[in-house]
């Protein structure tokens, strides 16, 4: 098989959530190996089109799959995240680059190997680095690259493996409300997030779901604003769903809750999830 490295990047709807799923479809590819998965980065846009911040991964991949099979597969994830090509250097859910395969040299129709901007692009070499410090792209090092252009603008966010996906249960648009500002929290600290409510809108770009059990991924951690009088209708689809642990957030504080989470095996945590944040303990 050949080594391979793979540039991840979003800036569209669950951003993390995007390149932990484009990870899992990675996994389950025949005559493939994930090796390794970059940390999680946080890298502004390029070009001239005004939009959010990307989250960037670059993943150590070993395959016998040949460069043109592996590009149609690598569209057909982008696709299945929501994928549109509007318009170039524009937001995506979900974008996948083949940076290296092995010492290949291609030049075909949509594809040209080694990837023609990775020397002059920190946000893949910087975690193209952490996955191969002794990274060479031609006949320079990846370390000379970056030293070049600089790394302004990355910023790393959490170790891909920590990255939890956090079901927020009491999801809310408004601005003020302390499950509104844990989502902002979560996503700026690099966390996938599902925000739960009854109406399942879309809060903050990101897709809601009505129930947990809607959203189509495992959920790690759950963070609960909803008040005790409101959980007998819920806590079903949250043994359902399973999670490693619910975090009660002040108010929302229910022994007959965590009773029944206790007894599903779910571990219950009574906590804030913003001073979590804040205090590195989350």
């Amino acid at each position: 098989m050949t080594e391979i490295y793979l540039g991840l990047g979003s800036n569209l709807g669950d951003r993390a959530g995007h390149l932990k799923a484009a990870v899992r479809a990675l996994e389950a590819l025949e005559d493939s190996e994930v090796v390794a998965v970059s940390s999680i980065y946080r890298t502004a846009p390029v070009g001239d089109v005004d939009q959010e911040p990307f989250f960037n991964a670059v993943v150590r991949f070993r395959t016998s799959i040949e460069p043109q099979e592996l590009l149609k597969i690598y569209l057909e994830i982008e696709q299945s995240r929501g994928r549109e090509r509007i318009e170039r250097w524009g937001p995506r859910t979900l974008d996948i680059d083949i940076l290296l395969y092995g010492d290949r040299k291609v030049e075909e129709p949509g594809l040209i190997l080694p990837h023609p901007l990775l020397g002059e692009r920190a946000f893949a070499l910087v975690p193209l680095l952490e996955v191969w410090p002794d990274a060479r792209i031609g006949e320079r090092s990846g370390r000379e690259l970056l030293d070049g252009i600089g790394s302004e603008g990355v910023e790393r966010l959490v170790r891909f493996d920590d990255c939890e996906t956090v079901g927020i249960v009491g999801a809310s648009s408004k601005s003020e409300r302390y499950s509104n500002r844990a989502q902002r929290m979560l996503v700026d600290h690099g966390y996938s997030v599902a925000p739960i409510s009854p109406l399942g809108n879309e809060i903050l770009g990101v897709p809601g779901f009505r129930a947990i059990t809607d959203f189509p991924d495992k959920v790690d951690t759950v963070t609960m604003y909803v008040g005790p009088g409101h959980q007998d209708s819920i806590v079903g689809s949250l043994i359902a769903a399973c999670p490693k642990r619910v975090i009660f957030n002040p108010g929302t504080e229910s022994a007959q809750t965590q009773e029944r989470l206790l007894d599903a095996g779910i571990a219950v945590e009574e906590a804030c999830t913003l001073v979590l944040l804040q205090s590195g303990q989350f």
